[in-house]
């Protein structure tokens, strides 16, 4: 037995011996393989940064797919994160802002769970991505959430950071305050961990913000605090900034010697560093303490040679100081023709910050309106939960004292007691809201009602008084005509009003006749009949009785006709049918005039039914509602019917029709009158449904810009056209889709529209026009009654670039014109002074930018085919040929032909300077047949021929 105990007993030992070596040698190779895949996942890494660095940005997405795909296959979940937050940066480099914020979310929702530290990193990232790309709300709400789990998991360094970089956003948007606010809590937290880098950076903040406040004591002290901390790190680099910083301020301070030792302090730092870019910044300076003191040649000769060293390498913040003062040394020597060529150049880099200024004042509103809506939503969340809270509690302690029948009892009777007040509470307020938002469309619909008739008799007046004082009489007659059918609808509007109010505190008294009723109200329903011809109505009047004497109000009965025959026309389409029904009828032995109204419109749905007869009630109160009105008319209408004792009564359909029906008891006591006076109690307006082309339109070979006019209001659209005639081609679109429709046909160089149209509204038309491709350079004009700061905000959220109130002058709105046209004329300097390739590397969602953007890529694409024209461009681009055209005209000021040739002159330059070829080789590989044509096109381009360059 022993022998074989012990060869058992040998065979375990061996077996398990084999079966660890097996162990390691599999956690040997595991090992191994994991070392690999770290090197090849740093390669890819390192790989997509340099795609990414050089904006090969769809190589660079493809290579981060392959390494996600990878590293979710292998399970290495911190290389995962990282392959979907740089996803998330290469679309935000494309500007596919939506996708860029999805990828990265997945890799923030996976670090979450698996690594709250790389949570809390990849969190401060996303806010640091949202503020480069000026997204500031968003920005704002991820850096105060990195704030806190930095706290949590102990991440000091971007803790600090996530504060200062809020105070960055604050100070983008001019709110210095609330910077100061947030660089001042980066510089405790900093102090507090002692991070003495951030320290630093948080006394430069500092320094910067207190400069622009005016604070120049606090700011030098911190901007010192600065310097001596990264002297102190060995950080030669920024200290130099914050001397830099400080020397402006000495120059500012006209402190003239405390400039000059530090700008000797930072000529000695920088010695060591890379030349040009420090260079330049000695020399301004220099040339700016100069000129201060009065050594004009010495200034001159400084400013000309940091002019010189920016034709190699372009610095704004130089090249704004060296024009600005080139211009007051030029203006001190008397040579103004330069003086004034510098402060040109000057004024486009100071109108871009007032731009940047304006827009940043926007994003300010639209940036706290947001925050305060989360804030508003925060609360109601919170309030939310402590009823949920309190309601758990309450169920709770009732089975704790189930056997306290009568507490219970009564602790139902009590809780029953405040939800019924809860629920009553509740329907006051909604019943509160009902009356507001009512008062708010009123307000709206009535101010809308005045300011459009108010805008054209203002406007005409004006033309008018100008023709006169020109001694022309141009359109004389038609300008009077719109004066005063404008002025009427303007009574008309007020004497409702003043008929409601009469009635209403029983004022008003029938004014009684005694004749025949039925020829008065065929006649006045026939009367209606230009006005559903317009409309392309059929209306009919039938009698079923030739003759019945009664007495009658004329006024009162030709108002609720006028008002129910208006309506019919206003909401019935082309081709339907309008039908007044007239007859007697015996109720109960009394008789009675019965009228009815009946069409085959739109209808109505039960609940407008049982509110339209309710003042200021209309069955569509939105922007975009079909016609104009107040609702007052069928209030009115009932009103008056019940004070003649009748009764009125709607039915309605929706998609199917209406019938109104009046019932007016026949009484024969007042004097007998043998003729009655039709007086026309509402102003009905000229229905025009077809839009007015400019005969300048039809010009295409005219040289003037074209304007879009998108007005529902005929007489408004006639005078928007006076205003502009001689200054631009004019188009006109009764509604907003037509508007939208023409805009992408014609592509105008400016768009101007209402807000309240039928169809799609002016907040629509804008937010559809900015987003498509096609028209989203365009500037837009908003034109409205609704003048609200709510309606301003709303119309430059969806993308307005500017809003005008009614009733407003041609003054007025030729300075609105003349500004956004400015606006693209300086775009267009700018372009051709900094030259595309600079101008186009910058990034930005700007639509503009980014289109020019796109089709210079498609033209690199295509850069060496010489047949690559207008047509293959526009075909690229999926956009028509004059759509191309104008779109590129409009922001570069060159035909599409030109433009194209200008990018392959910008490539050959490039080329010229970095490749070994010669001019012809260039010529024929930038896409030109003929190197003679290339040169000649070069020297019109650059000013230099080829051969200079190379």
């Amino acid at each position: 037995m022993k022998p074989l105990l012990s060869v058992i007993l040998t065979l375990f030992f061996l077996s398990n011996s084999f079966a660890q070596k097996k162990k390691d040698s599999l956690k040997s190779v595991s090992s191994t393989k994991r070392y690999l895949d770290s090197i090849r996942l740093e390669s890819m890494r390192s790989l997509i940064t340099d795609h990414y660095l050089f904006s090969k940005t769809d190589s660079a997405l493809i290579l981060a797919n392959e390494m996600l795909d990878y590293t979710h296959k292998n399970k290495y979940i911190k290389c995962e994160i990282d392959a979907q937050t740089i996803i998330g940066q290469i679309y935000f480099e494309q500007n596919k802002f939506d996708s860029g914020v999805e990828s990265y979310t997945k890799g923030l929702d996976l670090a979450k769970i698996r690594d709250s530290t790389i949570y809390a990193r990849k969190l401060f990232e996303l806010g640091i991505l949202y503020y480069d790309y000026e997204d500031y709300v968003n920005a704002f709400k991820t850096l105060q959430k990195s704030q806190e789990v930095c706290r949590i998991v102990g991440d000091s360094l971007n803790e600090g950071w996530s504060a200062g970089y809020q105070g960055f956003i604050y100070k983008d948007l001019g709110d210095l305050k609330e910077a100061e606010k947030y660089h001042l809590e980066h510089l405790r937290l900093s102090t507090k961990y002692g991070i003495k880098r951030s320290i630093s950076a948080a006394n430069g903040n500092l320094g910067s913000v207190f400069n622009d406040m005016g604070f120049i004591t606090k700011s030098i002290k911190h901007w010192n605090e600065a310097i001596k901390l990264s002297k102190e790190m060995g950080l030669d680099e920024y200290a130099s900034i914050g001397t830099l910083n400080l020397i402006s301020i000495y120059i500012k301070e006209k402190q003239f010697s405390n400039a000059i030792k530090y700008l000797d302090e930072y000529i000695e730092v920088t010695k060591s560093f890379e030349p040009t870019r420090y260079r330049q910044n000695i020399e301004i300076f220099q040339c700016q303490i100069e000129y201060e003191l009065g050594n004009y040649s010495a200034a001159l000769q400084k400013c000309e040679s940091c002019l010189k060293s920016l034709e190699t390498s372009k610095n704004e913040y130089v090249q704004k100081k060296l024009y600005k003062t080139l211009f007051e040394i030029n203006k001190k020597i008397n040579r103004k023709a330069i003086a004034l060529d510098y402060f040109e150049k000057y004024q486009i880099l100071i109108d871009d910050e007032k731009e940047q200024k304006a827009r940043a004042e926007i994003q300010n509103i639209i940036f706290n309106n947001q925050l305060a809506a989360d804030s508003i939503a925060r609360t109601q969340e919170k309030e939310i939960l402590n009823l949920a809270h309190a309601e758990d509690l309450r169920k709770k302690n009732q089975e704790k004292y189930l056997f306290l029948i009568i507490g219970i009892l009564i602790l139902l009777a009590v809780v029953t007691y405040f939800q019924v007040s809860r629920k009553f509470a509740a329907k006051e307020r909604k019943r509160l809201k009902e009356v507001n938002q009512l008062k708010n469309t009123l307000y709206t619909n009535i101010t809308h009602e005045f300011r459009t008739p108010l805008t054209v008799i203002k406007g005409m007046t004006d033309s008018i008084k100008s023709n006169l004082e020109s001694n022309q009489n141009n359109d004389l007659e038609n300008s009077l005509e719109m004066i005063e059918r404008n002025s009427d609808g303007l009574l008309h509007l007020v004497n409702e009003m003043l008929d409601l109010a009469k009635i209403e505190s029983g004022n008003m008294e029938l004014q009684l006749i005694r004749t025949d009723v039925i020829p008065f109200l065929k006649y006045l329903s026939e009367s209606f009949n230009s006005l559903a011809q317009e409309s392309q109505v059929d209306l009919k009047v039938y009698a079923e009785i030739d003759t019945l004497i009664m007495d009658i109000d004329s006024n009162k009965l030709s108002s609720i006709i006028s008002n129910l025959l208006t309506n019919a026309i206003k909401f019935t389409p082309e081709f339907g049918k309008i039908i007044v029904h007239i007859n007697e009828i015996f109720k109960n032995e009394k008789s009675y005039l019965n009228i009815k109204v009946k069409d085959n419109g739109i209808g109505m749905s039960k609940e407008d039914v049982s509110n339209i007869f309710n003042r200021f009630y209309q069955t569509d109160s939105s922007t975009n509602r079909k016609n104009e009105g107040t609702g007052i008319g069928l209030a009115l209408t009932k009103e008056l019917v019940h004070l003649m004792e009748g009764t009125i009564e709607v039915k309605s359909t929706l998609n199917v029709g209406s019938e109104f029906s009046i019932m007016i008891p026949v009484t024969k006591k007042a004097p007998k009158s043998k003729s009655v006076q039709i007086t026309a109690t509402t102003q009905v307006p000229i229905k025009n449904t077809k839009s007015i082309v400019s005969e300048q339109a039809l010009q295409t070979n005219s040289e003037l810009p074209l304007a879009l006019i998108i007005e529902d209001n005929m007489d408004v659209a006639h005078y928007l056209q006076t205003c502009l005639v001689d200054k631009y081609q004019t188009l006109h679109a009764i509604n907003g889709i037509e508007g939208i429709e023409l805009a992408f046909e014609k592509t105008p160089d400016i768009i101007i529209t209402d807000v309240m149209m039928p169809g799609k509204d002016g907040f629509e038309v804008c937010e559809t026009l900015k987003s498509d491709e096609r028209t989203d350079h365009i500037p837009i004009i908003i034109l409205t009654a609704k003048v609200a700061t709510e309606d301003r905000l709303t119309g430059l959220s969806r993308g307005a670039d500017a809003y005008l109130a009614k009733p407003f002058n041609k003054k007025e709105l030729y300075i609105r014109l003349d500004q956004l046209l400015l606006l693209r004329k300086k775009l267009i300097g700018k372009i051709n002074k900094d030259g595309l390739g600079l101008f186009l590397s910058k990034r930005t969602k700007n639509p503009k930018i980014q289109f020019l953007q796109k089709v210079v890529k498609l033209i690199h694409e295509e850069i060496k085919d010489s047949a690559f024209g207008s047509d293959e461009l526009s075909n690229k681009l999926g956009l028509s040929h004059s759509q191309t055209y104008r779109k590129i005209k409009a922001i570069t000021g060159k035909s599409t032909a030109v433009f194209i040739r200008s990018i392959r002159l910008q490539y050959a330059k490039e080329l010229l300077k970095t490749e070994d070829k010669t001019v012809s080789e260039i010529a024929y590989y930038v896409g030109f047949n003929d190197p003679s044509w290339f040169s000649r096109a070069f020297k019109e381009e650059f000013n230099v021929s080829p051969s200079e360059i190379k």
